[in-house]
């Protein structure tokens, strides 16, 4: 086969089998679907390695050794513990994957391949040598344009997350959309398209919301207009599809307050954070409770709650902890979550 055809072969099924667009992955597939010809001088890969195919072509028929199993197995001890070490696995497995898919390529030509060198045994998939792909004949151009094809749809699929998230997109499913907001959340606004009901009095429920945070199968959202809403609970879904908005930054830090007001740290973040959301999570003890006035809404997540002295938040706004707690003195620990800019 032509070298384009089996870097189209090799890039396109790394891309379907680790459902990946990572270009470096994409590279090393090319790199490897390249080296089986290294056996030939003539070949692209050949012209530009000369002297080491020209040793190659003096000691080993085309289409043995460097189309082997022995050729994929030495090209794995070299990838992967790169990957491993690097962290990055599934991307250095993309060099002896490469290789592979080009030699079951390899197989489906007049000649085939030697697999299995040193035994002279050669691989064909076909019986017939005239039904099998003669290189540079229209049948090769057919698998090239069906590669091309697939790299395309490999690529959409990579980007998007893979063809598992996909098809977990597609059906409504809590799995792909918590996929979707984990991998995402860091770098984009993710939002949730929900189809369910309130569970408050079971009227349609149906619209966008911003995802705030996952806990596990449950998305806290918002609406955008003060309501935060937990999925399973104040809205029970019977569909739920993320997709992602524009970049974003999400970042976390935390507060500690010793017996002190709590107005000026608040209000030193929030003129910090001007265009941001920013969510505070966790407990601290005030020191007049009587005064402190949290609505109760039925449909809605109580974001922040008295017991005794403690006030406890969830995702609590920043802005009405101040309009509720700006004059308290305060002791404990608050988690702040700033998504900039606010969606």
């Amino acid at each position: 086969m032509m070298s384009v055809t089996h870097a189209a072969i090799a890039t396109a099924g790394t891309s379907l089998i680790l459902g990946t667009a990572d270009p470096l992955a994409l590279f090393l597939s090319l790199i490897g679907s390249q080296i089986p010809d290294l056996d030939t001088s003539t070949s692209y890969v050949g012209q530009i390695f000369f002297p080491g195919s020209r040793w190659l072509e003096a000691r080993f028929p085309h289409r043995t050794i460097t189309h082997s199993l022995i050729a994929t197995g030495l090209l794995c001890a070299i990838a992967l513990p790169i990957g491993y070490f690097t962290n990055n696995l599934l991307i250095w497995l993309s060099l002896p994957l490469g290789h592979l898919l080009t030699c079951i390529a390899d197989c489906f030509t007049v000649k085939g391949v030697q697999w299995f060198y040193p035994v002279p045994a050669w691989c064909w998939s076909v019986s017939n040598p005239k039904r099998r792909i003669t290189t540079g004949e229209p049948s090769e151009y057919w698998v090239l344009v069906i590669s091309i094809a697939l790299l395309v749809v490999g690529l959409h699929l990579g980007s998007s997350g893979g063809l598992t998230q996909q098809v977990t997109t597609v059906l409504g499913m809590t799995d792909g959309a918590i996929e979707v907001y984990n991998k995402k959340s860091p770098t984009h606004h993710v939002w949730a398209d929900v189809k369910g009901i309130w569970a408050s009095d079971r009227t349609r429920a149906d619209g966008k919301y911003f995802i705030v945070a996952n806990e596990g199968d449950s998305f806290i959202v918002t609406d955008g207009k003060g309501g935060f809403f937990k999925t399973g609970q104040q809205i029970l879904t019977e569909r739920i599809t993320a997709t992602i908005g524009n970049p974003a930054t999400t970042q976390l830090q935390t507060i500690s307050f010793m017996d002190e007001e709590i107005a000026p740290k608040l209000q030193e973040i929030a003129a910090s954070q001007p265009n941001a959301l920013i969510l505070l999570s966790g407990s601290i003890v005030v020191d007049l409770p009587e005064n402190v006035r949290i609505p109760i809404e039925a449909d809605r997540l109580q974001t922040a709650k008295v017991a005794d002295k403690t006030v406890m938040m969830t995702f609590h706004p920043i802005e009405l902890a101040l309009q509720q707690l700006g004059e308290q003195y305060v002791t404990g620990t608050l988690t702040v979550k700033v998504i900039s800019p606010r969606p």
